[in-house]
């Protein structure tokens, strides 16, 4: 992506050598746009680096705050809630890979520019930050699952942060952004992206923002369940 530094470009490079480039379902027609916003699972941290590693457009990725902090922030999120409420791992493993993955993730974030995102009056930075890089053409990624108690293939909740900045946006700019809705299987290294929609398609749908999340997520587990789950099962099968 050329909004990444060189360095970091190059140590990509290197990542490319050891992730190989996922296989891609498209429903759309037309190639894909420049300043839209695209949702995807995360995946655990699988998804997140494909993205980074393949995503054919510029693009920033917005992520929690507690990992554009400080080292000690980074450390206490990692310790005491991705790896241990995320991942499930046991409290002193959480901490023992916590003094290695502090310090990579410190250097992987600010390589990738995460904007911070933010629960709070805070979010009005997270927008600004937004549509500055939306008015450059550049695409914002958004991962938009529930994954308090952990990572789900089959996607429990998303939240509407997506089309708050899709309906902000427009009232400020009077521009209706594509919103690309994509999931990422692991398994098969599989990227679906599903048939773009618009701000103001969503937004004369009659339903309000959590019915409009809700919708999304049941998209992205429709791709699951039709090109990811039921590959698994056939495999099984066929194994029999």
């Amino acid at each position: 992506m050329k909004n990444r530094k060189p360095f970091f470009r190059f140590c990509k490079g290197v990542m490319r050598i050891f992730k190989r480039k996922p296989k891609l379902i498209n429903y759309n027609d037309e190639p894909l746009e420049s300043g839209a916003i695209y949702l995807t699972n995360h995946s655990a941290a699988s998804g997140p680096l494909t993205h980074e590693l393949y995503f054919p457009l510029d693009c920033r990725f917005w992520g929690t705050y507690e990992m554009c902090g400080s080292l000690k922030e980074r450390w206490n999120y990692l310790t005491n809630i991705y790896f241990t409420q995320k991942k499930h791992f046991p409290k002193w493993l959480s901490k023992f890979i916590g003094i290695f993955a502090t310090p990579v993730m410190h250097m992987y974030y600010k390589g990738i520019q995460i904007i911070p995102t933010y629960t709070d009056s805070r979010l009005r930075s997270t927008l600004k930050t937004s549509f500055d890089e939306l008015n450059k053409g550049v695409s914002i990624i958004i991962f938009p699952e529930n994954s308090s108690d952990g990572y789900h293939k089959e996607l429990k909740e998303y939240f509407a942060g997506f089309y708050v900045l899709a309906r902000q946006y427009y009232k400020k700019f009077g521009k209706n952004l594509k919103i690309y809705n994509m999931y990422y299987c692991k398994r098969k290294n599989l990227v679906i992206i599903g048939k773009a929609t618009t701000y103001l398609d969503l937004a004369n749908s009659g339903k309000n923002e959590r019915e409009v999340a809700n919708d999304m997520k049941e998209q992205a587990n429709e791709f699951y369940r039709t090109y990811c789950k039921a590959e698994t099962k056939k495999n099984k099968d066929n194994k029999k």
